[in-house]
């Protein structure tokens, strides 16, 4: 009676322990659960297949926010539907508002690969309505994950929240310990895309896509970045001299492949590489969040090596996947 009386006080003091999390994406879903304690809850509130542009909050994910002890989000520029949620106190944006974007100060200088990361501004609040795409982010860009440091500084606002509720300092220095191997695997990470692009040759370092999504990539990594949007507009009323500027920007830049975001590729974008001549990307780019399969890691590795092989460089896919599995290890 006395040993199951002590296991009942030892399973109760656990579970008051314990919290309970809700991660809106699934990109900060799995950045929250790769740091948080293992014997905490973190529910998923967004399935990978949902675009969360297009989120509208149902009853019952309603309810797992009010219940969560926090709510971690990129926040709005990436979630509209999160605006009435994120001024509660128990909500914690890990987004583009959150972070200061890095400098890249560590990295070589990117002027010898032949191309800056040039910005093309005309139109960032245009989302191309024949797809249904709705990348209207009020000219904020927050695909701020595509550079791994800035995943770092995420890493760093969920981190610090999470030991705010704990008041032991055994469990503080616990989260502290899993955020150092979230650090170093993307620290590894950055050095082996930097290795990976050094295979590029550097008249090739153009990156050519629809939207406005790879620039925090272009800038880290040496890329110019061009989004077919900002020169085209709304695509549901493309004009002939829209198609010819943005033809003759191709040529002009030697762009050697459109890479396409998603499968089969836009009407947009099948239309462009017809008009130029231009091949499309055999496998697609992921740019708003994670893949149906893997994680953080993953993606970045399969973008990269999709980019970097369909440009003329050779990329080394057994190691990057290695740190995916590292990544990866921190969920289990």
């Amino acid at each position: 009676i006395a040993s199951a009386a002590l296991f009942s006080i030892t399973t109760n003091s656990v579970l008051a322990e314990s919290k309970n999390y809700v991660a809106v994406e699934p990109l900060t879903c799995d950045i929250v659960k790769s740091i948080a304690l293992p014997s905490d809850e973190v529910i998923c509130l967004v399935d990978r297949k949902q675009d969360v542009h297009d989120l509208k909050i149902s009853p019952k994910q309603a309810r797992l926010l009010k219940k969560a002890d926090k709510v971690f989000t990129l926040g709005t520029e990436m979630t509209p539907a999160m605006r009435n949620w994120v001024k509660r106190n128990s909500t914690v944006v890990l987004g583009v508002s959150a972070i200061d974007i890095d400098d890249h100060s560590d990295h070589d200088d990117h002027d010898d690969h032949g191309h800056s990361a040039k910005k093309h501004d005309d139109h960032d609040d245009h989302d191309d309505h024949d797809d249904h795409d709705h990348h209207d982010h009020g000219g904020v860009d927050p695909h701020v994950w595509h550079d791994p440091h800035n995943i770092i500084k995420m890493g760093e606002v969920v981190s610090k929240s999470l030991k705010k509720d704990v008041p032991e300092r055994k469990l503080r220095k616990a989260i502290s310990n899993r955020f150092k191997t979230f650090d170093k695997t993307l620290e590894d990470l950055d050095k082996w895309i930097v290795k990976q692009v050094s295979t590029i040759p550097s008249s090739n370092r153009v990156i050519v896509s629809k939207h406005k999504a790879m620039d925090y990539y272009g800038d880290a990594f040496g890329f110019e970045t061009i989004s077919l949007l900002d020169f085209l507009g709304h695509s549901s009323s493309l004009r002939p001299q829209n198609i010819s500027k943005v033809l003759n920007e191709l040529k002009e830049e030697n762009v050697k492949v459109i890479f396409k975001e998603q499968e089969p590729a836009s009407k947009l974008v099948n239309n462009l590489s017809k008009q130029s001549s231009i091949p499309l990307s055999s496998n697609q780019i992921f740019v708003d969040g994670l893949m149906m399969e893997g994680n953080t890691i993953t993606v970045a590795v399969h973008n990269t090596c999709t980019i970097v092989n369909e440009l003329g460089g050779s990329c080394d896919e057994t190691t990057g996947f290695d740190l995916a599995s590292n990544w990866g290890s921190l969920n289990q």
